[in-house]
């Protein structure tokens, strides 16, 4: 973003959104800080800039912040929705204001942000924090959790089509974060190891939303192309990825919340990617070998033939590359002639 650019941060005192609120103000754009409390007001008394208290739930508390920052600037560009409520635990110990208060801040609160800054933009964007992957990757003892972001996710890629149609400018991204090393994260950080993914900083997560926006992306998933790759398989193939990695994931999530110790993961996210990627390219050829029997036109078998055979090939050595990887990392210690020689000395 060349151009100075008035943006709103809301829940700009947390992990993530204050150092949001940093790399945007680093850029010299104009930033308008909004929290919940004055008690979270204070704690961002090193930032000169305007700062603003404003309640998600409340449309008319939302609506007075958009009055307050179009008095000031005139215009809204980029509205970041960095809040946020978190249950993590077996959905029946739910108690019904956690629930209430999941959606109320999670999805409610989002649609009340749009719907208020919706009406103070020409152009631009708003964009929404979810959860990991694309929002909709339900994990188990995340019930109520993932029903909001989900419904974010949906509400994003709803609106969006309802703008083009309307043939207005602004746009609305759902960003996927990576857990990051954040205090409400903290406590989750084994977990997260367990399941074979990486920790990030608050900085590379803000870094990676400037991009997004830069670019102006409506979808952005961290984490790289296997945690996409994860996504796209979920939501296509759900009894698959059940197969594949969820299940695994649920009874490591069920000895989390039961207290259980963990211990090391059997089977790391590259070994099941890359397995995946090779079941694929077995399912591809199914399809290429179908191809003479399926009812289309010779012209569109011929094409569609090399596009396949293209796939399948790239899948199945990218595949055989992560899994073959993973086996090398896991017993590095006998593929290393000193371990037969001397099984007894340890190999650093």
């Amino acid at each position: 973003m060349s151009e100075q650019k008035v943006i709103v941060v809301i829940g700009a005192s947390g992990g993530l959104g204050r150092v949001i609120a940093r790399v945007f103000s680093t850029d010299e754009h104009q930033v308008v800080l909004a929290v919940r409390s004055k008690p979270k007001l204070e704690a961002l008394a090193d930032f000169q800039t305007m700062m603003h208290e404003v309640d998600i739930v409340d449309i008319a508390s939302v609506s007075t912040l958009r009055d307050a920052v179009l008095e000031r600037y005139g215009r809204v560009d980029v509205v970041v929705n960095a809040t946020g409520y978190d249950v993590r635990k077996p959905f029946e110990l739910h108690t019904p204001e956690e629930m209430r208060r999941t959606l109320d801040v999670n999805l409610l609160g989002a649609m009340q942000i749009t719907y208020a800054f919706l009406q103070g933009m020409t152009n631009g964007m708003i964009v929404h924090l979810g959860g990991f992957a694309d929002g909709r990757l339900a994990f188990p003892y995340y019930a109520a959790d993932v029903a909001s972001r989900a419904g974010v996710a949906s509400f994003v890629e709803a609106l969006n089509r309802e703008l083009r149609l309307e043939g207005k400018q602004v746009r609305l991204m759902y960003f996927s974060p990576s857990p990051a090393d954040t205090e409400a994260e903290r406590p989750f950080h084994a977990l997260w190891r367990q399941m074979g993914t990486r920790i990030v900083s608050p900085e590379q997560v803000a870094a990676e939303l400037r991009r997004a926006i830069v670019q102006k992306k409506e979808r952005h998933i961290m984490g790289g192309a296997l945690v996409r790759l994860f996504a796209q398989l979920n939501a296509a193939f759900p009894k698959l990825a059940d197969s594949l990695l969820m299940n695994g994931y649920g009874r490591q999530l069920q000895m989390f919340f039961s207290n259980v110790t963990l211990t090391e993961t059997k089977t790391s996210l590259a070994m099941k990617a890359g397995v995946t990627l090779v079941i694929f390219s077995f399912l591809l050829y199914v399809v290429i070998f179908s191809l003479p029997w399926l009812p289309l036109t010779l012209a569109s078998k011929l094409a569609l033939t090399p596009a396949l055979v293209g796939v399948s090939e790239a899948a199945f050595w990218i595949g055989g590359i992560l899994a073959g990887k993973e086996v090398v990392n896991r017993y590095r210690r006998w593929l290393d002639p000193r371990a037969w020689c001397s099984p007894k000395e340890k190999i650093a």
